[in-house]
């Protein structure tokens, strides 16, 4: 015959820790919601359309064996491991997850950055040299003999900062006099800074390329999300109920 006392104890113990468990319950952060959970399936397609981040993990308060009956409580913990793991990616930059391996209180998973900054000319986002006196992108340049710069770019009948401002105010961009010109004319060429040694060098900022919105929204770009590798989760799934 079992020992009520030590049937009771269990059951007041397992109480206890659900109603613990429970008031634990997390909530998703922000930019944790932002990041997208990928199937298997969908794997393949981020490995060849995006960028592989690393493995990313999160963790949930064990349930334990006495609580394996209890599904509000394994379900509360599965989702406190998958706030962790969202929240965890994003941090490193992570628009897309593939949940790989575990279950509570340890989620396991593989992290993609399937997203890029598209410039105001909404060509890809890359690196580049600020003049540290003007604030404007250092380009390249071509100094005639007489020491004055030559054929920089413009737009020709009418105003525009850029080919696409030139051609929406019904311009015609002409760009800047090339290498190859410069020197059939005599003049000296010099390059746009490739790298930040070439360009803090002469005292000015290197600008890498933009690898989240904040950055993207601070050089003037768009942030654009790769929609191709997205999923609809199945409705009542534990996954999208804790994206919700």
């Amino acid at each position: 015959m079992k020992d009520k006392g030590k049937t009771t104890g269990g059951v007041l113990f397992c109480v206890g820790a659900a109603l613990i468990l429970t008031s634990c319950a997390t909530d998703m952060s922000t930019r944790a919601s932002r990041v997208r959970l990928i199937s298997a399936e969908q794997v393949h397609q981020c490995e060849v359309q995006c960028e592989a981040l690393g493995n990313v993990q999160g963790s949930s308060l064990p349930a334990g064996g006495c609580l394996s009956w209890w599904g509000t409580v394994k379900q509360i913990a599965h989702n406190n491991a998958l706030n962790e793991l969202l929240d965890n990616a994003a941090e490193i930059g992570a628009t897309h997850v593939f949940v790989n391996l575990g279950d509570y209180p340890d989620l396991r998973g593989e992290a993609y950055r399937c997203a890029y900054c598209q410039d105001p000319q909404g060509n890809p986002d890359v690196a580049y040299c600020v003049d540290a006196g003007t604030g404007k992108r250092k380009k390249a340049y071509c100094r005639g003999t007489d020491g004055k710069i030559l054929g920089a770019a413009y737009c020709r009948g009418a105003e525009g900062k850029d080919p696409a401002d030139c051609r929406a105010n019904g311009g015609e961009w002409t760009p800047a006099v090339d290498e190859t010109q410069c020197e059939d004319t005599g003049g000296t060429w010099t390059p746009e800074p490739g790298n930040r040694d070439a360009c803090e060098t002469t005292g000015d900022i290197w600008l890498p390329a933009a690898r989240d919105p904040a950055a993207c929204e601070y050089k003037g770009g768009k942030w654009v999300i790769n929609t191709d590798v997205l999923r609809r989760l199945p409705s009542g799934s534990l996954q999208q109920e804790a994206l919700q």
